[in-house]
């Protein structure tokens, strides 16, 4: 869940200012575990929209669960597999910022927002899978 309510200032640069306030609705968490089989399954997942377990959105927060997961010694994944799954998380909120109103931004169901399948199509690329 993500609080946004800051833009610059175009008064000044290297200030924030208010923007209006939003807080991304809870999602159900993927129960998968993280490895790169498991970010292959969630991203075909991703292009079958009316027969998938998930939502967009808990798949971009999935995502972001694997790519923090890199950084715990106990998981062995790697790099250009966790950069993957940044790069959608990352997209996601960009997506958000750059589609929504801050205004909309505060009554939308999140669960419905789709990101474009081209994009699912070619993280799946960068994994050869």
């Amino acid at each position: 869940m993500v609080n946004h309510d800051n833009q610059p200032d175009p008064k000044q640069p290297d200030r924030n200012q208010e923007a209006g306030s939003w807080t991304e609705t809870h999602c159900q968490v993927i129960e998968l575990p993280l490895t790169k089989e498991s970010l292959i399954l969630v991203l075909r997942y991703a292009l079958d929209v009316e027969n998938s377990p998930y939502t967009h959105q808990e798949i971009a927060w999935w995502a972001d669960e694997f790519h923090m997961g890199q950084f715990d010694h106990e998981n062995n994944i790697e790099a250009a597999v966790a950069d993957v799954a940044l790069d959608l998380h990352l997209q996601w909120q960009m997506y958000l910022d750059n589609t929504y109103t801050p205004e909309s931004l505060q009554n939308l169901d999140f669960s419905k927002v789709q990101l474009p399948a081209e994009w699912f199509s070619k993280w799946l690329e960068q994994l050869d899978a």
